[in-house]
């Protein structure tokens, strides 16, 4: 046996549960705007200006930060379109009158009462250069570890045979092994799903932590395919070029380690975590959204 049922045990329910919440917000755009060419900074300056205590929250005081956010995002043809520049574009992002955008927030307990304040409070916001309307917004609320019943079937590994992770803003992969300045750029399940696994746990950088990021790393195995569906990116923040990585990567779940192991319920509460709270660093500032497909032998 690579690892003991006790990673996927007794780690999983020894850590205390927690509140986590996710929000969709929709506002409509009352003018013509030029945006910054990284538009997480208009989701981090919309929530700071509709609640002032937020600004703390999105300081270097947190860490991890109990908050993720998107980019703003269009929906074309049925599709999102995340708001950010990759370098050398010539694009200026901006919105006219009428347009509609969307944006995602996942955070934590300790910010919710914050948070409602700040959602219910986006209408009529004047910034950059418009105002903002507020037209609809929903939160959804989930208590991690969830037990296997509370797992939301579109997370449930029952009959799957694989996991698609689609980054849908740019992902900056968080180093599980060591603390340190520079980013992971191979999608390994391990480091796609680092941050997760140690927030979720209640983890350093311990033995512990690097036994369930190797037993991570075992249960999923990424396709000969995911060095062409998971590109390098260089994007705009501020006046920087920097890199990260976009597109999406299949992983097929190996289900006789899985068994062996009995860490199905503690994968399915990892994946369902960083479909709330995104993956890797900087997620506060945009950074690391993703969604999750849970991929049946039916399909």
């Amino acid at each position: 046996m690579l690892i003991t049922d006790i990673i996927g045990s007794r780690l999983l329910y020894s850590a205390s549960p927690r509140t986590y919440y996710k929000a969709h917000i929709v506002l409509e755009v009352k003018g013509e705007a030029v945006l910054p060419p990284y538009t997480g900074k208009v989701v981090k300056t919309l929530l700071i200006n509709a609640e002032p205590g937020l600004e703390d929250v999105f300081s270097s005081n947190y860490n991890p930060k109990p908050i993720a956010i998107s980019t703003l995002a269009k929906r074309v043809n049925n599709k999102y379109l995340y708001l950010w520049k990759k370098s050398g574009s010539d694009i200026v992002l901006k919105v006219d009158p009428g347009d509609t955008v969307e944006f995602w927030v996942g955070f934590t307990e300790d910010i919710a009462s914050k948070m409602i304040e700040a959602l219910t409070s986006l209408d009529g916001l004047k910034l950059f250069n418009t105002k903002w309307s507020l037209l609809e917004y929903n939160i959804e609320s989930y208590k991690l570890p969830a037990k296997p019943e509370e797992i939301p079937l579109d997370y449930r590994l029952d009959d799957a045979i694989a996991v698609k992770v689609e980054f849908r803003t740019p992902a900056l992969l968080l180093d599980p092994y060591k603390k340190t300045r520079y980013k992971r750029f191979l999608p390994t399940p391990g480091n796609v799903f680092s941050y997760n696994i140690g927030d979720l746990l209640r983890l350093t950088r311990d033995k512990e932590y690097i036994e369930v990021v190797i037993l991570v790393n075992a249960l999923l195995n990424e396709t000969y395919t995911v060095l062409e569906t998971v590109k390098p990116v260089k994007y705009v923040y501020g006046n920087k070029s920097l890199p990260g990585i976009i597109g999406y990567a299949k992983y097929m779940i190996d289900w006789d380690l899985l068994a062996e192991t009995k860490a199905k319920h503690l994968l399915e509460n990892i994946l369902l975590h960083a479909s709330i709270m995104g993956i890797g660093t900087s997620r506060a500032n945009g950074f690391g959204h993703v969604t999750i497909k849970v991929i049946q032998s039916n399909e």
